[in-house]
């Protein structure tokens, strides 16, 4: 089970006097405009480039600014888990640490997938974060600007039929880079790109549902947190602390 509270821990980032290393000039991907609304913008991955001690790379985007993501946990494992660390790199290949986001805790996976419009390239960043291990638990949804804001989690998934041992089995795929996003002025709204969706909970009594995607949406107001929306119908979702 996932866990959204804990203490935050603090990771040391340590330089070991490594040569300059010239950053790759990669321009921001464009938003890509569909029927349902903008597709998941697509950052180049790129090899680790800080030098340090502590921390467990998993994967790095260049968010061609000069700017870097990054998804990283403690060398040694701790309650905290994985996190996202926006940088940009020091002439000695230490990080100057622009923002932090909250930890995973209990996930080991903590996948980003970017999505903005034309208006606010380069400025403002939503993300959906995908939770699980071998399969996904859901999306933490936050907003990238000067920091790392929680905005809530979006429980579902993408589910996929598989055969295993001769058996047909439902699995629970990351459904982030399938997430179309548009704005109704303050909110922001998220569909889904697919057939159909996997809901851990459907606000109306029911758990592990699959749905057509078309029924399905997500929006987000600051005034009111989250939203799920079945069939026109508006449930509000409990924020994190």
């Amino acid at each position: 089970m996932r866990s959204l509270f804990g203490p935050i821990a603090w990771v040391c980032i340590v330089g070991c006097g490594a040569p300059d290393q010239p950053v790759a000039d990669v321009p921001q991907p464009t938003p890509l405009a569909t029927p349902l609304g903008f597709a998941p913008l697509e950052f180049a991955q790129v090899d680790d480039n800080l030098h340090h001690d502590t921390l467990l790379i998993q994967v790095t985007f260049d968010m061609g600014d000069g700017s870097f993501v990054m998804v990283a946990s403690n060398m040694e494992e701790t309650f905290e888990g994985v996190r996202l660390y926006r940088y940009r790199l020091k002439p000695d290949s230490t990080a100057d640490m622009l923002a932090v986001s909250s930890p995973g805790y209990d996930s080991w996976t903590m996948l980003p997938t970017f999505f903005t419009d034309s208006a606010t390239s380069g400025q403002d960043y939503w993300i959906l974060a995908n939770f699980g291990e071998k399969e996904s638990w859901g999306q933490k949804l936050l907003k990238l600007n000067n920091a790392f804001t929680d905005l809530g989690f979006l429980d579902l998934a993408l589910p996929e039929r598989v055969m295993e041992d001769d058996t047909l089995r439902l699995k629970r795929r990351n459904i982030a880079p399938f997430a179309r996003y548009s704005s109704n002025g303050d909110t922001a709204v998220f569909r889904f790109a697919c057939d159909s969706v996997y809901l851990y909970d459907d606000q109306e009594g029911h758990n592990d549902v699959v749905l057509p995607a078309n029924t399905v949406r997500y929006t987000y107001h600051p005034s009111e947190g989250p939203s799920l929306w079945l069939n026109g119908r508006k449930h509000l979702l409990t924020q994190p602390a």
